[in-house]
């Protein structure tokens, strides 16, 4: 029996508890960077994430031993850690985690585009009715009076960026190599950049934090990384990339229900439909493969 072939609700049930952990890892981190520096948090929480995924993965030193591959999973490993600096810079000053999750989800629709430029990968029609609907969208977060840009959302959008270049460079890497691998590298990778950066900037501000603290740090690497790449994988498996993409663009949803629900953060009407209409765009770009 083939992998396409096996029983889908199983596989349909991992995605979906993903994306959640996914979308519960923003409340995580806000709660968990209340108390510890957030370039620290971050740079820890992907290394030791990284950590705990290494032993689900092949032998990443024979991947390391070819130049080539070695050279672009340290590029996407370097250009992830970039994104995930700028990603807990936004989150710590951003006002409202649920609109921004839908501006980094733009990342999805960028990685095509940086391909292109990149890489000369072709654009096609369909990504670029995505782009015009994602655009409206992120006008549409900024109308009203209640709404105004500030600088968390420029922050976020170009950690959208570098993201979706960490991506495209990953998609240089041979498919010999497999999913946990490739992610176990960068994990580690990016943990290890951040904090090279991180402890000369926070390491005097850095104090051991509360039981609290330690807790919400141990669920964002345990259950919001560790587990939620681990259900992921283990679906996409199982199921084609089109189908795991749509229950993966569900993860700035769940951001948005958690802090309306646990943040009191309820967005605006205007914000609340901008948030659709990239949701659209994300959703549609994703629907494009067979499902």
């Amino acid at each position: 029996m083939t992998a396409q072939n096996r029983p889908l609700s199983l596989a349909d049930a991992m995605l979906a508890a993903a994306a959640l952990l996914a979308g519960a890892g923003w409340l995580f981190s806000i709660q968990a960077i209340r108390e510890i520096p957030p370039l620290i948090f971050i740079g820890s929480r992907f290394l030791v994430a990284g950590i705990f995924v290494l032993p689900f993965a092949d032998d990443p030193s024979a991947a390391l031993r070819r130049s080539s591959q070695a050279a672009w999973l340290l590029a996407a490993g370097v250009m992830l850690g970039a994104s995930m600096m700028l990603w807990i810079v936004g989150l710590k000053l951003t006002g409202n985690p649920g609109v921004a999750a839908f501006i980094s989800a733009m990342g999805n629709l960028m990685v095509p585009l940086v391909g292109a430029g990149l890489f000369g990968w072709p654009v096609g029609r369909r990504l670029r009715g995505a782009m015009v609907l994602a655009v409206i969208g992120l006008g549409l977060l900024f109308v009203g009076p209640a709404a105004a840009v500030d600088a968390s959302h420029a922050i976020f959008a170009v950690s959208a960026g570098l993201w979706a270049a960490s991506i495209a460079f990953v998609k240089k890497v041979s498919t010999a190599l497999t999913a946990t691998t490739v992610t176990a590298v960068q994990l580690i990778v990016a943990g290890l950049a951040i904090l090279l950066v991180a402890l000369p900037l926070e390491g005097g501000a850095a104090h051991w934090p509360t039981i609290a603290g330690l807790g919400w740090f141990a669920a964002s690497v345990l259950i919001a990384t560790c587990l939620r790449f681990l259900l992921q994988f283990r679906g996409q498996q199982l199921v084609s990339a089109g189908r795991a993409g749509l229950f993966m663009c569900f993860e700035p949803v769940w951001t948005l229900l958690f802090s309306v629900v646990f943040l009191g953060l309820m967005p605006t009407p205007f914000q609340l439909l901008g948030c659709l209409v990239i949701f659209l765009a994300v959703f549609s770009m994703a629907a494009r493969e067979r499902i």
